[in-house]
C-alpha cells in the first residue's frame, strides 16, 4: 500500500514540491495519511487529495481534503456565552 497526493483536476500525483506525474509508481509515498495532510499544510499544496494505491489497482481509494483556505468548525457551542438567570 502507498500513500499518495494526487492534484485533483489534472489527476496527477506529487513526486517533489512542483513536481507531478502521471505514474504513481514514480510519486513520493508519504506511509501515512497524516503526513500526505501535514505536508500538503506546510507547503501550501492546495487541490489534492490522498490516493492511497495498491498492488491490485481494483482496491485503489481517494479521499478528499479540504481546501487550505477553510476554517476548522468549532465544537458545538464553543464561544456562547452561558445564559443569565
Amino acid at each position: 500500500m502507498r500513500i499518495l497526493l494526487q492534484h485533483v483536476s489534472t489527476q496527477l500525483y506529487l513526486l517533489n514540491p512542483g513536481v507531478w506525474t502521471a505514474n504513481p509508481l514514480e510519486a513520493r509515498d508519504f506511509v501515512q495519511a497524516q503526513l500526505a495532510i501535514d505536508f500538503a499544510r506546510e507547503q501550501h499544496i492546495d487541490s489534492v487529495q490522498i490516493a492511497v494505491t495498491f498492488a491490485d489497482p481494483h482496491f485503489d481509494e481517494v479521499v478528499a481534503l479540504p481546501p487550505l483556505h477553510a476554517r476548522p468548525q468549532k465544537p458545538p457551542g464553543e464561544g456562547l456565552r452561558p445564559g443569565l438567570s
